[in-house]
């Protein structure tokens, strides 16, 4: 089984062929006269040697934007069907295809949580997870690989169906979303080569999914996740500090019929982290979050960075300018393919022996 781990485009050779060829000509004629035809006076070589480059420099421009042009992009697939027997009914999912022509290689595998309201069609709309996949496959920064984006509703990723609330969704992604995207699609199929990230609820399944099964996933990343750490500065921003109408709106029957602090505490990451530190090898984890996060989710993300280096494990940690939004998001996601790409890379090579 081959594991397709990268490429370089063929445009950027052949450019830097005509770029090579820009200063021999340069240097050819910078030193020598040019005759014209009789009756014109001679022109000097390198204003010849000027236009002519300036002619070479826009064939490379148009060959450039040509090029990327007709790179070759992704599938996205929408609203696709997986009987769930932890919901009692189907588990709604997109999922991106990268274009691999006829190769027959396995690919990775990355798993995209939404999150409070965004939907399934969040990392695919706002997100624009199809546009940044194919530029950087097509640049030869990434290796292709699969994009799983379910739907969870308003459900944190706990299992919630014994209060009532929006169903079993850490059994549904767990035990049929991944066994069933491995039957169905040409995964590696093994934790080495599945990733897991989201963004704001999204932040925390993913955290927790990856936390409490270390056996399915070899990276996680969390964008601004709704985390707070019990009795942690961070503790008087989430729960604590809310009223219990808002408690019940932001957690529906997450926790109990109605709002459980002590259920809420043991579903959060940070009641995982035992978990999380005896992984072997130890998970890749990258925590970003924006400075001006309107739910100062950056206490949580930075409390949280700390424990985990507290549990000997070596967590990246993000913190740049932006809010909780897309706009910022959008400025990580790249990192983040990257992130995992780099650690599918890794443990290739430790495969392979080189």
């Amino acid at each position: 089984m081959r594991l397709l781990i990268g490429f370089k485009t063929m445009k950027w050779s052949a450019a830097s062929g005509l770029l090579i060829s820009l200063s021999i000509l340069d240097l050819q004629l910078s030193e020598r006269r040019i005759d014209m035809p009789h009756g014109s006076q001679p022109v000097s070589a390198p204003i010849v040697a000027k236009g002519i480059q300036m002619r070479l420099a826009t064939l490379i421009v148009t060959f450039l934007v040509l090029g990327q042009a007709g790179a070759a992009s992704g599938e996205m697939k929408i609203d696709q069907k997986l009987p769930s027997p932890a919901l009692g009914k189907d588990l709604i999912y997109n999922i991106y295809l990268p274009d691999v022509g006829s190769s027959e290689s396995r690919l990775p595998v990355a798993y995209l949580l939404h999150g409070l309201g965004g939907g399934r069609h969040e990392w695919r709309r706002d997100g624009r997870v199809a546009d940044t996949l194919d530029r950087v496959i097509a640049a030869g920064e990434l290796a292709p690989l699969i994009a799983v984006m379910p739907e969870a509703g308003k459900s944190w990723y706990v299992d919630s169906a014994r209060f009532g609330g929006e169903g079993d969704y850490e059994r549904a992604i767990v035990q049929d979303l991944i066994p069933g995207i491995d039957a169905t699609y040409p995964t590696v199929g093994d934790a080495r080569h599945r990733a897991i990230a989201g963004n704001s609820m999204g932040g925390h399944g993913a955290l927790r999914l990856a936390f409490g099964h270390p056996d399915l996933f070899a990276s996680v990343a969390a964008l601004s996740p709704g985390i707070w750490k019990p009795g942690g500065v961070s503790w008087r921003s989430g729960p604590a500090g809310e009223t219990p109408e808002e408690r019940e709106n932001w957690y529906p029957k997450t926790t109990g019929e109605t709002f459980n602090f002590e259920v809420f505490k043991a579903q959060s990451p940070f009641a995982l982290l035992g978990q999380a530190a005896s992984r072997r090898p130890p998970l890749n984890i990258l925590l970003a979050v924006g400075d001006d996060d309107v739910w100062k989710l950056y206490d949580g993300t930075v409390e949280m960075f700390t424990e985990l280096r507290r549990a000997g494990l070596k967590p990246e940690l993000r913190v740049a300018d932006g809010g909780h939004d897309w706009r910022y998001w959008r400025t990580i996601v790249p990192e983040v393919f990257k992130f995992f790409d780099n650690n599918w890379s890794a443990t290739t090579q430790r495969q392979s022996g080189k």
